[in-house]
């Protein structure tokens, strides 16, 4: 999905469809500067060439390394705003016979999620020297730095940002301890114990989660806080973290994936089904990266996205904060 959005920057009007920009052609470009040799390039004024080859680099990094873009839905839109209805529940069915007339059964409950997009960017600068070493991949240098950056933030943002003019993260909703009846829509549900983490506080966060959540959810927590669970026996001593049985397969924990979300607090463990709970709100175009060359022997580097965040069905989630005792 993500690098289809990034492909649709070559079919907007003025933007080359020819082949992707290869080393030679981007090296010859920021030797000369002169565009004619970049044939995926779209010039504009002011010093500045756009290359969407880099940006489908980003994005395809964006969707490769991300642990939330993996767990979660991901939207694209075209406005700066994604609004859902989602049901709160309150619907209810009657039983009948035949022949007998019908009552007015009540209608679910309907509750309005809105989320936001606002601007992310990197702009590094570096010298117009790295290009005279001839085995510099400037293409990969470019992606992997910008895409670096950029996941790192995003995870960080999609974790724990606060939605002033970011992404609202999961961790950053109201939580309560409340159950799914009596908890308000858009509340998390969260565990808060003292002490160290054990397996029965892992089993009860699970079972927290009704059965539709359980069928596909996945445990989220940081690699200090997996260190602890990795450690951990039933009570017929066995463990019940399970490493990954070959190359690509997640670990697994009380029989559920494990996803590392490395920028999560220790001691916070998380489990859910993120598809259902957290969406994650991308902008048509992608993103736009710009390279600057009005500066003599340096090269500035502007890349831009649009994300938004946010918790669609807060019955999807279940947190355990363990706070160390006194």
């Amino acid at each position: 999905r993500l690098e289809s959005v990034a492909d649709e920057e070559r079919n907007q009007p003025g933007v080359s469809v020819e082949e992707k920009i290869t080393k030679d052609e981007l090296r010859s470009y920021i030797l000369t500067g002169e565009t004619r040799n970049l044939s995926g390039s779209v010039p504009a004024d002011g010093g500045y060439t756009v290359i969407p080859e880099l940006n489908r680099e980003i994005m395809r990094q964006l969707s490769d390394e991300s642990v939330m873009r993996k767990i979660c839905t991901v939207k694209t839109i075209h406005s700066n705003e994604f609004k859902q209805l989602v049901s709160a529940g309150g619907a209810v069915v009657e039983h009948g016979e035949e022949g007998a007339a019908r009552n007015q059964t009540a209608t679910p409950k309907l509750n309005e999620v809105s989320i936001r997009l606002y601007p992310i960017y990197a702009y590094p600068k570096t010298t117009q020297e790295i290009i005279d070493f001839s085995e510099v991949d400037i293409m990969g240098w470019l992606s992997s730095e910008i895409g670096d950056t950029f996941v790192d933030t995003e995870e960080t943002d999609l974790v724990s940002g606060d939605g002033e003019k970011k992404a609202k993260g999961f961790l950053a909703f109201p939580r309560t301890a409340d159950n799914d009846k009596t908890r308000p829509f858009g509340t998390l549900q969260t565990k808060k114990v003292t002490g160290s983490l054990s397996a029965d506080m892992l089993i009860d966060l699970k079972f927290t989660l009704r059965n539709k959540y359980r069928k596909k959810a996945v445990w989220v927590m940081n690699s200090n806080t997996a260190a602890s669970a990795q450690k951990l026996k039933n009570a017929t001593g066995d463990y019940i973290w399970r490493d990954r049985l070959q190359a690509g397969d997640p670990d697994s924990l009380l029989g559920l994936p494990v996803e590392y979300l490395e920028f999560m607090p220790d001691g916070v463990i998380a489990v859910g089904d993120f598809k259902r709970g957290y969406f994650i709100v991308d902008h048509e175009t992608g993103t736009r990266t710009r390279l600057d060359f009005s500066e003599p022997g340096f090269i500035n580097i502007y890349t831009q996205k649009y994300l938004g965040g946010g918790v669609v069905d807060s019955n999807a989630i279940k947190i355990l904060e363990i706070q160390a005792g006194k």
